[in-house]
C-alpha cells in the first residue's frame, strides 16, 4: 500500500512533460484520493491495550471501505482509468472484508475461520502491485 505514495512524485513529472490535460487531472485526482487512504491507514494509531488487534482490525476496515468510496466517486471519462479505479475499489472492499473477518475470527478464537480470513486478506492485498502497476503505466505513457 506504500507504493501509491511514492508514484505522485512521478505524477509532478507527467505533468511537467504537457501530456493531455484530461489525462493529467483524472490520473492526478485518482492518485491523490488514493494516497489519502493509504496515509491516513500508515498514520492510523495503534490500540495498545487490545492484544487481539481487533479493533485495529476494523479501524482498518473501515478506511479501506472510506478509500474504495472516495475512489468511486471521482469522475473519470478515460476508460483505462475507470478500469483501474473499479480495480481498486474492488480490491479495498477485499481488503476490508478480509479483515473484518479476520477481527471476528480472531474474537470468536476460531483457528479455522481465522486461517480462511488471513489467506483472503493475503489474496487481496496481492491484488494491488498489478493494479499499481497499470495505473503508474498507464498515467505515465505520454
Amino acid at each position: 500500500m506504500r507504493r501509491l505514495l511514492i508514484f505522485a512524485a512521478g505524477m509532478m513529472a507527467v505533468t511537467a512533460m504537457g501530456c493531455g490535460q484530461k489525462k493529467i487531472t483524472e490520473c492526478n485526482a485518482l492518485v491523490n484520493v488514493i494516497n489519502g487512504g493509504v496515509a491516513a491507514l500508515e498514520k492510523a494509531p495503534s490500540n495498545e491495550g487490545d492484544p487481539s488487534r481487533v479493533s485495529d482490525l476494523r479501524a482498518m476496515a473501515d478506511t479501506m471501505d472510506k478509500i474504495a468510496g472516495d475512489t468511486a466517486k471521482i469522475e473519470l471519462t478515460l476508460p483505462e482509468l475507470k478500469k483501474v479505479s473499479i480495480d481498486y475499489q474492488k480490491m479495498a472492499k477485499d481488503v476490508a472484508k478480509a479483515e473484518r473477518d479476520l477481527a471476528k475470527a480472531a474474537e470468536d478464537k476460531d483457528t479455522a475461520k481465522r486461517a480462511a480470513a488471513e489467506a483472503a486478506l493475503d489474496a487481496a492485498v496481492k491484488q494491488e502491485d498489478p493494479i499499481v502497476d497499470g495505473l503508474n503505466k498507464f498515467c505515465q505513457k505520454p
